[in-house]
Parts: structure tokens; sequence; C-alpha cells
């Protein structure tokens, strides 16, 4: 039977969690605004995807099994870090390399070669952050849910993180900002790989 108060407060902490920024905003906003919209909505699909599996693996246990185990929590934290890092190293070569920063401003061209699947789906899967939530919730709301209830909360997940990630690449891939971007594209590659390579390294430093 389908939990509706216990579905409401699975919404409403997931909804919390999902438009606070991190990671997954700032590489959202990152393709969006260098390589557009194509590759950008690719990449909210692959985070759906890995939403999809961080939340599968919660309902199975599978999520409350690595935090019993702190050799597959160390395993996590330490990919996570290496792949934020890689993004933040990345993005920040872009910038050193980058000599159109003065280029007559022009629509965005959008990337070809690849979809951005890939980098959303394994940044999402290696999100500690992803993964603390979905042991959290699972054990706080999903726990006393019957199977029906522990469903719609997957598929519902799934969805409004799809929802809010297709939106943001929507939005911040419209050729107004694109305009806007070509003026500043050199320092905001910059300043996306100071983010993200700090979140990368924050996440390898010892606890």
């Amino acid at each position: 039977m389908l939990d509706l108060a216990l579905l409401a407060a699975f919404w409403a902490a997931f909804l919390l969690a999902l438009v606070s920024p991190g990671p997954n905003f700032a590489v959202i906003a990152g393709t969006a605004l260098r390589e557009g919209r194509r590759r950008a909505l690719g990449t909210a699909f692959g985070l759906a995807g890995g939403e999809a599996v961080w939340a599968i693996g919660a309902v199975l246990g599978v999520s409350a099994l690595a935090a019993q185990h702190p050799l597959l929590s160390e395993a996590l934290r330490i990919g996570g870090g290496a792949f934020l890092l890689f993004l933040g190293l990345s993005s920040l070569w872009a910038a050193l390399r980058r000599t159109d920063a003065l280029a007559p401003v022009g629509p965005m061209p959008e990337a070809t070669g690849g979809t951005g699947f890939w980098r959303g789906f394994g940044l999402m899967l290696l999100n500690p952050k992803a993964g603390v939530f979905w042991v959290s919730l699972s054990g706080l709301f999903l726990g006393a849910a019957g199977g029906t209830t522990a469903a719609a909360a997957v598929m519902s997940a799934v969805a409004l993180s799809f929802l809010w990630h297709g939106a943001l690449a929507w939005m911040l891939s419209a050729q107004a900002v694109a305009r806007a971007f070509r003026r500043v594209r050199r320092g905001l590659d910059a300043a996306f790989g100071v983010v993200m390579t700090a979140l990368g390294l924050r996440l390898l430093a010892p606890s």
C-alpha cells in the first residue's frame, strides 16, 4: 500500500538535497555554458541514471552495506575525489590554453562527439553526497515502507533529478547566456576548475 505521508516526507528531503549547490550543479553549468544544450542534457540524463543506481542500491541494501564497511566507503571517497579533481584540472587546462577570450561574440556552438551522459553518470556514482543521502534517507523513510512506497520513491527521485538538472541545462545553454558567456569564458573556465579541484582535494584529504 502506498504511504503518501511517508512519500511526501521523502520528497521534501530529496528536493532540499537536490537543489543545494554542489558538484552536480557545477558540472551542469559548466557543460551547458562551454559545450551547449545537447551535451548538457546528456549530462542531465547521466545524473538521473546515476541517481537510479544509488536509489535502487539503497532500497536493496547495497548502500547500507557500504556504510558498514569502511573499506568500501573509503574507496567511494577516493574515487569521487579523483573524479572531481580530474574535472577541475581539465577545466583549468582549458582556461590556460584558451585564446579566443576576445573573439567576436556569436552563438555558442554545440559540442559534437559524445552526449555527456557518462560524465554525469560517473559524477553521480562517485558523489559521496549522493551515497550519504541515500543511506540516511533509505533508513529513515524507506526502511518502514512497503515495496510500493519504496518503488514510488525511487522512480520519483530519478524523475525529479532529470527535471531539475534538465531545466538547468536548458536555461544555462540559452543563446543570451551563451553570448554573455563568450565574453567571460576563460574566467569561468578557471573558476569552474578551481571549484571542482577544491572539492576533489577536500574529498581526497584524510578525515
